[in-house]
């Protein structure tokens, strides 16, 4: 068996971490500006000079893979999964700061300090472990990961398992979360003087009809549950007399998080509560992302994690989606798992700096660990 001297909280390189964090933070790679998305990967590369990486590119969305493997490898026990591109912000937030143990920024929680850590963490183990090992660095999970993760996983991509430190996690494994179905719900009438509506059909009414049939099959939970939710995010009529015309035209966009135990029949469900007249169609869909609780690399993570933080680390499941769920259509194991931070995507973002030393130990061990089992078995 191949000994390694296990990290103490000296060993952790917080202060580069920091400014490769706040280097990333000041790079606005909103999702969706293709020049930013080079110019934050061009960093990256900049921090992982002479490690051999593959760069894809899907609708001139650039992402990279760095491994320790030659560039013919597709297959790796161990994927570490960041996105480093970020929602839109003022300008002042991609200007990073310190303020009282917390990092401040745009992207700071969600998610460039993490993948600062896992950057750094990389360029360390790259030559201390025996087994194939990744980093993908994405600009797109942002807007929904097609041309980033997904587009790797279509190109052969695939791992053991995958650790994404996507935010929400605060330490905790989250090993399962919802699918995401954006369904649109189409209803036709006809026209006729609004004083007369005998004379013509209400668009909108048929609507109405069926959001009160979903409604009943699916009530809006009052406080948080782990259970399918339809939500209304935008309903539209191009009737352009506001008064005095029945509009014979109305659509409806649903976001549906649904659980996995409709992943089969989520779609059908909802049709099925639909009056006659309403038509569907699918804008966007993907599937849940899940990961048996008892998988031995969650085991591990959870074990490690406890030795380093001195408490449990809980088993989540998880109501929003990352890019996760795309190794989960290709029956590849993973969990989101990141550091301790808030209000992604809100106003004075940030993430707390020992977290990130924290996260950086346990991410090593666990690493290290992995191949401590592999050297014994060889």
């Amino acid at each position: 068996m191949n000994k390694k001297r296990q990290s103490t909280q000296s060993d952790i390189p917080i202060d580069t971490i920091l400014e490769v964090a706040k280097k990333l933070i000041k790079i606005p790679s909103v999702s969706g500006d293709i020049e930013k998305s080079v110019e934050v990967l061009k960093f990256a590369e900049t921090q992982l000079t002479g490690i051999n990486f593959r760069p894809f590119a899907s609708e001139s969305i650039p992402s990279l893979l760095y491994s320790n493997r030659d560039k013919s490898t597709n297959r790796f026990k161990i994927i570490l999964n960041a996105h480093l591109d970020v929602v839109p912000g003022a300008s002042e937030q991609f200007e990073p700061y310190i303020k009282d143990t917390k990092l401040y920024g745009r992207g700071a929680y969600d998610m460039k300090a993490a993948s600062a850590a896992k950057i750094i963490l990389f360029k360390e183990l790259i030559h201390k472990v025996c087994y194939p090992l990744a980093l993908q660095l994405t600009t797109d999970e942002e807007t929904g990961g097609i041309n980033g993760t997904a587009y790797q996983i279509q190109q052969g991509i695939r791992g053991d398992f995958v650790i994404t430190a996507e935010c929400g996690s605060n330490f905790r494994i989250v090993h399962e979360a919802k699918g995401m179905l954006h369904l649109k719900l189409i209803a036709k009438g006809k026209v006729s003087h609004s004083a007369y509506p005998w004379n013509g059909e209400n668009a909108i009414l048929k609507i109405y009809e069926a959001l009160d049939a979903i409604y009943k099959a699916y009530p809006l939970p009052k406080a948080e549950a782990y259970k399918t939710t339809i939500n209304v995010t935008h309903i539209q009529t191009t009737n352009s007399s506001k008064h005095t015309i029945t509009p014979d035209n109305c659509e409806v966009l649903l976001d549906v998080r649904y659980i996995p135990q409709e992943k089969k029949v989520i779609i059908q469900n909802i049709q099925k509560l639909l009056p006659e007249g309403i038509t569907t169609e699918v804008v966007f869909h993907t599937m849940p992302h899940e990961t048996n609780s008892n998988n031995e690399y969650i085991r591990s993570l959870q074990r490690i994690g406890q030795s380093i933080l001195h408490r449990d680390l809980e088993l989540r499941k998880q109501h929003a989606t990352s890019d996760a769920r795309y190794y989960s259509n290709v029956n590849n194991d993973g969990v989101e798992f990141g550091p301790i931070g808030e209000n992604q995507h809100h106003n004075e973002e940030w993430v707390d700096i020992k977290s990130l030393g924290d996260y950086y130990q346990i991410l090593k061990k666990f690493l290290l660990e992995i191949d401590a089992k592999e050297t014994m078995i060889k």
